[in-house]
Parts: structure tokens; C-alpha cells; sequence
């Protein structure tokens, strides 16, 4: 029935917003963050995933890293180019 439909959509709607109300203030934190102390490392959540200081062999991997980046950037458009005109 058309009544028993709407009674159902008004009672939805209202839980809906009810549960959408309390979830929003059960999140809700007022409180200062926390910051680290003095043993703390610099990253909090990974303490090691920023500690390039102490990395081994540092200079060759960045060095590494930084010719595979060019190779790359000058490489795939050079590679595009000579594809595309052996296709034509």
C-alpha cells in the first residue's frame, strides 16, 4: 500500500540522518595533536623511510635513479617517434 510505503521512506530517512549525526560527532576530536619528543624520530610513522643520511650507498643509487630518469624521459619520446615513423 501507497501509506505503508511512505510511513517506510520517513522512518529510513530519519534513521538515516540520526546515524549520520552521531557518527559525525563520535569523530570528531577537539584535542591538540601530539607531536614528537626528544627521542623521536623526524617521520613518526615510518622511521626509516626518510633517513637518507645513513643510507647505503647513497651516491649510486641517486645517481642510479636520477640516469634512469633521463634515459626515461629522453628515451620513450625518442622510441614514440621512431614507431610512429616506421609505421608510416
Amino acid at each position: 500500500t501507497p501509506a505503508a510505503m511512505n510511513a517506510l521512506k520517513q522512518l529510513t530517512r530519519g534513521s538515516v540522518l540520526q546515524n549520520a549525526s552521531r557518527s559525525l560527532t563520535r569523530n570528531f576530536h577537539s584535542s591538540r595533536p601530539t607531536f614528537g619528543g626528544d627521542h623521536a624520530p623526524a617521520y613518526v610513522h615510518a622511521p626509516k623511510m626518510y633517513d637518507i643520511g645513513s643510507m647505503k650507498n647513497r651516491k649510486l643509487t641517486f645517481g642510479a635513479m636520477a640516469g634512469g630518469a633521463v634515459l626515461l624521459g629522453f628515451g620513450i619520446p625518442f622510441w614514440a617517434v621512431h614507431y610512429t615513423n616506421s609505421k608510416l
